[in-house]
């Protein structure tokens, strides 16, 4: 863990230029905790961006976790979430201090993120705003599942389930794809997703799936079948995942990767 007064944090990008600064009022308690969270968040994952200044909060935001109740760790994770989710898309260099600082962080937050996961008043614990269940279920994914997964999850909520997109290796790609009437065009074919023990997280849409149904997210759960499942390309017929469809898109498509 980076110590918050070195010099290399006036070096880290990130949406704001006092990332710092709010982060060392998050660990010393000054100030509101979900204010001061919020604003860390904004200032991580602007425009669905990855920034590198993530990679050495994370450390910092574990040891946080432990220090502060089940109600505001539950909202730390939500609201960090989707900064960790785009490290997929924009993946850190192996054998470098800041994939070194990402994954120490990752590593603290999975041990406070599971306990949360498995604990069955997690609906309780994040309240009544179905919003911030959803930002929980989905930052959760972001850091024990696949975080390419996760990122796609964010889109295809944000979207409504509409205008979504993906891309076959054959060339094809569509960036208006809708899960409720193009089901049948797509030849898509839902994943069966079987009950979760409850003991748990190898398997990651059967515990996704609980997850969301236990913070009463039916729409999503309606959909989840379809996400992990399969598409069949319209031009070359090709059967794929769709999160394979999504990846290719998001990496030829959409940033350029």
């Amino acid at each position: 863990m980076i110590s918050l007064d070195s010099p290399i944090w006036k070096k880290l990008d990130a949406a704001g230029s006092d990332t710092d600064e709010i982060l060392r009022d998050l660990m010393e308690g000054k100030g509101e905790f979900r204010e001061n969270m919020e604003c860390l968040s904004w200032d991580l994952s602007h425009q669905g961006s990855f920034y590198d200044a993530t990679a050495y909060v994370l450390p910092h935001l574990a040891i946080l976790c432990t220090r502060i109740s089940l109600e505001d760790r539950a909202f730390l994770i939500a609201e960090i979430g989707p900064a960790i989710a785009a490290e997929a898309v924009w993946p850190l260099e192996p054998d470098t201090e800041a994939y070194r600082e990402f994954q120490e962080g990752l590593t603290g937050l999975r041990h406070e993120t599971e306990k949360l996961v498995m604990n069955p008043d997690i609906a309780a614990i994040l309240g009544n705003n179905l919003w911030q269940r959803q930002s929980f279920a989905l930052s959760a994914l972001a850091v024990l599942g696949n975080r390419m997964h996760a990122y796609g999850m964010m889109l295809l909520l944000e979207r409504d389930w509409e205008d979504c997109s993906g891309a076959c290796s054959c060339g094809w790609e569509e960036d208006v794809i809708s899960f409720r009437t193009d089901k049948d065009y797509l030849c898509m074919e839902p994943a069966s997703i079987a009950s979760w023990d409850g003991k748990s997280i190898e398997v990651e849409p059967v515990w996704f799936q609980d997850l969301l149904r236990r913070i009463g997210d039916e729409e999503t759960v309606r959909f989840l079948p379809f996400a992990y499942g399969t598409c069949a390309c319209p031009d070359c017929g090709k059967r794929a995942a769709y999160w394979d469809w999504l990846a290719k898109f998001i990496g030829y498509g959409w940033c350029g990767g």
